[in-house]
């Protein structure tokens, strides 16, 4: 799970990625000539707004006979008011400045260290098949009941996420090409295929290893053989290899393969399924708004039918509100982190509860029963609307590695592969999806809420 916070209306914005748990914060510049700007307007054209400000079209996000919407940029000879007077156009929607996002210190959620470790050395010791057939058999998947009706045939989940390790064998049979989001050219929302995952000499070298666990502060352990790799804050330490002095202090970049490791629980969970991969943040967890919107904006209009959007704004943002309604228009089953902090305040878009934006926000529980909430899941209402398992679970990590991870992300995806299982199953309407989705299965006892762990056969089993 990602999250964006602000403290006031211009203000300082904060993004966390709960997976890998780094963090992340909003640098923004006071409006100026050359500022980004996204753009929404009614009707089918940017243009008669950009050609009545002086403004430049920078990207085209999405465009309908009723919307449309963009990045564009004001010239140097720019007003100092010129955003609040194209904010007040009558034809204009929405005006507001883009946002960066840049990397914070991380903080990580608090897990059972000897959970993860057991799990690690347990499948340390076995070979490539092995680890395979433990990913695909997990306890997580029979608490939420996924392996039932079609399990995800026909239908297509779109991962808003960083970019995803297409040579990994546990996405063989479910990868889409992706697209990729960020710095796309004008004229497009998004542009294929995603670039190379491998741009790191530091990621190449620490992954070629063939023997190789890597220890992220009990947070994702990445296994391969018996040699050991400690990842403490992203600091690589290698063991008994060759590349120990030369990667001694080097650093991962903090989220790389968060995209990686969400894509293969949603395979793991609908393994008919079709996984979209839409890359809309950097391996260190930086992004920008707009390539989150448009990420939205490309999975609605793709034919995805969920989208898996695994981080969170402590503050509502209108134009990926806009963005998600658009989706949910179009039928799309939108599904939401909470926070990797145990605390129910509202984040989202997990707390988009609308009839015109039905999210299901996730929190996570224990992966051996359901019946514990994890010690570092959001909770309550608007929120958390389902739990599923989001402990120790086994993901696959780019380079061929699997890993061990803990966090809301990696429940949400399990959400949305339950999702994409119940949709492939049965023939019927959003409302309908996300009632059963989130008002079955059985309910979290410690503590009590009545808030249930989504179960993919408990689901269908109440659609008609």
């Amino acid at each position: 799970m990602r999250r964006f916070s602000s403290s006031d209306k211009s203000g300082s914005w904060t993004l966390r990625l709960a997976g890998l748990a780094g963090f992340l914060v909003l640098l923004c510049a006071p409006a100026m000539a050359g500022t980004k700007y996204i753009l929404e307007v009614k009707g089918s054209s940017l243009q008669p707004v950009v050609n009545t400000y002086g403004l430049t079209v920078q990207r085209q996000l999405f465009s309908s006979p009723l919307l449309t919407v963009g990045i564009v940029s004001a010239p140097d000879s720019a007003p100092a008011g010129l955003a609040s007077t194209v904010a007040q156009d009558p034809s204009v929607q929405k005006f507001q400045q883009d946002r960066l996002v840049a990397p914070k210190a991380p903080q990580l959620p608090t897990l059972s260290q000897a959970a993860a470790n057991l799990q690690a050395w347990l499948l340390s010791m076995q070979n490539a098949q092995q680890k395979l057939t433990s990913f695909q058999t997990q306890p997580a998947l029979g608490l939420v009941g996924s392996v039932t009706g079609n399990k995800g045939a026909g239908v297509t989940v779109a991962v808003i996420d960083t970019a995803v390790d297409p040579a990994h064998p546990a996405l063989a049979n479910n990868l889409l090409q992706g697209v990729d989001c960020v710095g796309s050219t004008a004229g497009n929302s998004c542009a294929g295929p995603i670039g190379t995952i491998w741009n790191d000499p530091t990621v190449t070298a620490a992954l070629d290893q063939s023997t190789v666990i890597i220890l992220d502060q009990s947070t994702v352990i990445i296994l391969d053989q018996s040699t050991v790799i400690i990842l403490d804050q992203s600091t690589v330490i290698i063991l008994d290899s060759n590349g120990a002095t030369a990667l001694q202090g080097k650093q991962l970049p903090a989220d790389f393969g968060h995209g990686t490791m969400v894509a293969s629980l949603i395979a793991a969970a609908a393994p008919n399924a079709r996984v979209l991969p839409i890359r809309a943040f950097q391996a260190d967890g930086s992004a920008q708004l707009s390539d989150i919107v448009a990420a939205v904006y490309y999975a609605a209009n793709s034919g995805a039918k969920v989208i898996n959007m695994s981080f969170d704004l402590d503050t509502s943002d209108p134009t990926l509100s806009d963005a998600i309604a658009a989706a949910t228009a179009k039928g799309v089953i939108c599904v939401a982190a909470t926070q990797n902090v145990s605390s129910n305040a509202t984040v989202y878009p997990a707390a988009y509860n609308s009839a015109s934006q039905p999210v299901i926000g996730v929190g996570s529980v224990d992966s051996l029963t359901g019946l514990f909430r994890s010690n570092f899941s959001g909770y309550g209402t608007p929120s958390v609307d389902v739990y599923a398992p989001g402990e120790n679970l086994i993901a696959a990590f780019p380079g061929n590695h699997y890993a061990v991870a803990s966090g809301t992300s990696f429940a949400t995806a399990l959400a949305s592969g339950t999702a994409a299982v119940v949709e492939s199953s049965k023939n019927s309407v959003l409302t309908t999806y996300v009632n059963a989705l989130t008002n079955t299965g059985t309910p979290v006892l410690f503590p009590y809420d009545g808030t249930k762990v989504v179960n993919a056969k408990a689901a269908l089993k109440s659609i008609q």
